[in-house]
């Protein structure tokens, strides 16, 4: 079954990053942007063939979009209602932090200016959800991806892992209201296009590039070099993510249009691979079900695949196994409707409405579209 759009947003701007919040239970959303206007000309100059200037000709902004879903008018349906946008520079990632830090409830935003931005959000706030905290000090390249520490584990300074455009990671610590850099390293001869935790081991840290590297980092040790190289992506490595329900478990996508997944106790070669054609942008894991894995696919739209273990039940929240069994893909669905680059994907935090399918947001980049949708039930 081929899932509809039940509800369309158009952010103006080109749409990058769709995330759901984890603890707002009127199913808000966030949306990033990213958009390159000439200099001197009006802020709605949003044309495609816009994104091609030099930096020299043109400036990178961007907005933040925080948005709820609410029932339709005769409550057959969702509409999408914008409650707050906020101005920033050009937006390349937006991730949550999944536990509260001090009572905070936290989002990084990885911006053009190279850094790091903290945003906290407080709901009592009318129109003004989010507030800027903090923010990170490098200036010398863009930023293109983030990731927090404490996805499993609640703690009062975490740490965010940044990926530059001049191949370089930062390891940085969020003490009281500030951010503070712990280790700064070269990691890529090209574009680090992501940087992401072992969600299990939080020493460890994974990066892709430009360069087709997909790399491992243990934070412990000199990171003059890695403790694993991969080549087995063919093309620029573009999205990490750890499996927070099975240890062990952590998938990759690259330009080169494959999802691998590796089992992270050998890293020689990925346990299962699966080519949903593309390229692929964005990889999250579901955030119930260990096995649906949501795939921003660029040129190849949005799907939904299904991982599964010999060994292992569906919803069976367990390591992978000691003598791993056969690891394989399969596509469940997919969502074609965006008519341009496929690059940010959420699962809604809190389904609400499990008897009609998990709700799902996705967003494209030339078109500047939002579209909700659910992952068909399967049958029992």
């Amino acid at each position: 079954m081929v899932p509809p759009s039940l509800t369309s947003f158009d952010p103006i701007y080109c749409a990058d990053s769709l995330e759901f919040s984890p603890y707002d239970s009127k199913q808000r959303f966030l949306i990033g942007t990213y958009q390159l206007l000439k200099t001197g000309n009006a802020a709605d100059d949003t044309t495609e063939d816009n994104q091609e200037l030099t930096s020299a000709d043109a400036q990178r902004v961007g907005r933040i979009y925080v948005c709820d879903v609410i029932p339709d008018a005769d409550n057959s349906g969702l509409g999408i209602v914008e409650r707050q946008r906020i101005e920033t520079s050009a937006i390349f990632d937006i991730k949550w932090s999944y536990n509260r830090v001090n009572g905070r409830e936290l989002v990084g935003v990885a911006c053009a200016d190279g850094k790091v931005h903290i945003y906290a959000a407080d709901d009592s706030r009318e129109g003004s959800y989010l507030s800027p905290l903090c923010a990170s000090s490098y200036e010398s390249a863009m930023c293109c991806s983030l990731d927090w520490s404490n996805r499993l584990a609640e703690s009062s300074q975490p740490e965010i892992v940044a990926s530059q455009s001049d191949g370089t990671l930062q390891l940085l610590k969020l003490t009281d209201s500030q951010v503070e850099a712990v280790h700064e390293w070269h990691a890529h001869d090209a574009e680090a296009w992501i940087a992401s935790f072992d969600y299990w081991n939080t020493n460890t840290v994974y990066s892709g590039g430009d360069d087709a590297r997909f790399k491992g980092w243990d934070t412990r040790t000199d990171l003059s070099s890695p403790a694993f190289n991969s080549r087995r992506h063919q093309a620029g490595v573009c999205s990490i993510h750890s499996n927070f329900h099975r240890q062990f478990m952590v998938a990759t996508g690259s330009y080169d249009e494959n999802v691998m997944i590796w089992d992270t106790r050998s890293m020689r070669a990925p346990v299962a691979e699966y080519n949903v054609g593309g390229g692929v942008w964005r990889l999250k894991w579901h955030p119930e079900e260990p096995t649906q894995l949501l795939v921003g696919a660029m040129y190849g739209g949005f799907h939904i695949l299904d991982v599964a273990v010999d060994g292992l039940q569906p919803l069976e929240c367990a390591p992978l196994p000691a003598e791993a069994g056969s690891v394989t893909i399969a596509k469940q669905t997919s969502f074609m409707k965006h008519e341009s680059i496929a690059y940010g994907a959420d699962w809604c935090q809190a389904n609400e409405n499990s008897s009609v399918g998990w709700l799902v947001g996705t967003c494209s980049f030339y078109d500047h579209l939002v579209h909700l949708w659910r992952r068909p039930n399967m049958p029992s």
